[in-house]
Order: C-alpha cells, then structure tokens, then sequence
C-alpha cells in the first residue's frame, strides 16, 4: 500500500511564509509611512515659535506609528503560532515509530455484534 504524503509541513512552511511575507512587509509599509510623516514636521520644526511642539507631537505620532505596525507584525506572529499548534503532527515527523500491530477490524465487528451477558 502506498504511503501517504502529508500535507502538514507545506502547510506549515506557507503559515511560515506568510507570517514572515506580513513582518517583512509591514517593516517595509512602516519605512515608507514614516519617511512620508516626516516631511511635513520638518517643514513645522523650522518654524521657531511652533518647533518645540511640532516636535513633541512629532515624537508622539512616531511611538503611535510605530506601535501600531509592531501590533500587526504581533498579531501575524501569534497566528501563525496558534495555526502552527493546531496543524496535525505526523508522528514519524518527531521521531515517534509506528505502531507495530494492526487493528483486526473484523474481529472488532464480531465482537461488537455479540451479545453481552448482563
């Protein structure tokens, strides 16, 4: 009888793909969104009577970008670990033999089919 091929580390490897395709590429939003966020507020630094507080609100709208990317790339790793903890295991993947005996389903049948003394 042929063996069957198990689907569970491709499926494993593409959660990997793509939680990494989403850190990568949230990183690379990130970068973008923060080199257009800064052109504005150099432009308001260089006015002196508003500089200090195009700065501090500078540094804000910095830590409020930057947390809610680093959510995302959160999220898409703590997904990518609950689909990775709920993906079947293929025993002989972690180095567990298969059992050395086989069901007799007949008998099994047989024995279900008896009657049972009370």
């Amino acid at each position: 009888m042929p063996r069957k091929k198990s689907l569970e580390p491709h499926l494993r490897g593409l959660v990997d793909l793509v939680s990494a395709t989403l850190d990568e590429g949230t990183r690379q939003v990130e970068s973008v969104h923060r080199r257009i966020a800064d052109i504005p507020f150099s432009v308001l630094k260089k006015i002196r009577p508003i500089a200090p507080i195009s700065s501090a609100v500078h540094m804000v709208e910095k830590k409020i970008t930057h947390s809610a990317y680093d959510t995302v790339r959160l999220v898409a790793k703590v997904g990518a670990q609950a689909v990775h903890n709920v993906l079947p295991t293929d025993p002989a993947s972690q180095g567990i033999a298969k059992p050395e005996y086989k069901l007799d389903h007949d008998a099994i049948l047989r024995d279900k089919k008896k009657p049972r003394k009370p």
